[in-house]
């Protein structure tokens, strides 16, 4: 079963990009995170400091085709992240298996 295993990630594996990277959020920019899909997914997009503290997890469920989910810079404690590099991991929720990552850089000037 092994084989099959690493044949089923390869092809379940989902590129997502985010832009504009860097962003501003005090300046009242926001990303956008993309990513295409063939299938339906229920997933959560977590979006970590470099500390690996959870700073906000938003529903980001794909349908078959092009998916997008914006984000404003802040924490789901209403509070603007600080000038740094974020990590963000997209998680598969029933199996609580990692589909992609990636990293943010925010600049607020």
């Amino acid at each position: 079963m092994k084989p099959l295993s690493w044949l089923l990630t390869l092809l379940l594996a989902i590129s997502v990009i985010n832009y504009p990277n860097p962003f501003n959020p005090k300046g009242g920019e926001i990303v956008t995170f993309e990513c295409t899909s063939d299938s339906t997914l229920e997933t959560d997009l977590y979006i970590y400091d470099m500390s690996a503290r959870l700073l906000l997890q938003k529903p980001f469920n794909l349908q078959s085709g092009l998916n997008r989910l914006i984000w404003n810079g802040y924490s789901e404690a209403n509070e603007r992240v600080g000038t740094g590099i974020y990590l963000y991991r997209l998680i598969e929720k029933p199996a609580k298996s990692s589909l992609a990552k990636g990293k943010i850089w925010v600049i607020n000037r």
